[in-house]
């Protein structure tokens, strides 16, 4: 009874890859990151930087390059190119603490990055809180027709996430600086059920676009940039040529 299904030839035939003249349908969702300041900002839209375009904030890519495919798929800016189409059924965003392209260094915080000063304790956390407590998610199809406009940011979970156990190992007050110092791992995502939507279908070279914007500035406590990304989770319908 849970063994894996029998296909028969009609079943495994909607399936063929690569038939001119026919369509293939694959799981193909649509991502895109960008650069958080640590002072923060208003306004970051999505999906209009294509690869070659706009800033690279992906983690050891170097300072100030283009877009590559580690920070978003698009090809064109804000929509598919001929042939392409996609059938999207949700949305997720995606944060990453301390993520800073910017210097040779780009981890600034990161889960049992070790001793941190007592100011610093719990940065990665609190960026999490701070920053998932507002802020608002617009996606647009066209000029004005907007099929998603909610928020905070913490209503668009992740649904993948880094499993951890973490605790608090030691606290040295007497170490060489004079300060007091603390071994810490520590960690937290937005989490929940993933944000659905009734389905959309865009058509090739139907303009999309999406953005976060915050009323205000939203500084993170760490101080460190932080990177931040939307998913658009769904099927990419391509031609087969």
């Amino acid at each position: 009874m849970m063994g894996r299904p029998v296909l028969n030839r009609d079943q495994l035939l909607n399936h063929r890859v690569g038939v001119p003249g026919q369509s293939d349908v694959i799981w193909g969702p649509l991502y895109d990151f960008n650069a958080y300041p640590s002072a923060g900002i208003l306004n970051l839209t999505f999906f209009t930087a294509p690869v070659g375009n706009g800033t690279s904030s992906a983690p050891n890519v170097g300072a100030g390059l283009a877009k590559t495919r580690f920070d978003t798929n698009m090809t064109v800016q804000g929509q598919l190119t001929k042939g392409n189409e996609f059938y999207m059924t949700g949305i997720e965003s995606l944060f990453y603490p301390g993520v800073n392209n910017s210097t040779a260094t780009p981890f600034a915080i990161l889960p049992g990055r070790g001793s941190v000063a007592l100011a610093g304790v719990g940065a990665f956390v609190n960026d999490v809180w701070e920053l998932g407590a507002s802020g608002l998610v617009t996606f647009t199809v066209g000029t004005d027709r907007i099929y998603v406009q909610d928020g905070p940011l913490n209503m668009f979970p992740p649904v993948t996430r880094l499993a951890l156990q973490a605790a608090v190992a030691t606290t040295n007050d007497c170490d060489s600086a004079a300060t007091s110092v603390v071994e810490e791992i520590a960690y937290a995502v937005w989490s929940g059920e993933p944000y659905t939507l009734v389905p959309l279908y865009i058509e090739s070279n139907q303009s999309f676009t999406a953005t976060i914007t915050w009323p205000a500035l939203i500084p993170l406590p760490s101080t460190a940039i932080g990177r931040i990304g939307l998913r658009a989770r769904g099927y990419l319908v391509r031609q087969a040529t």
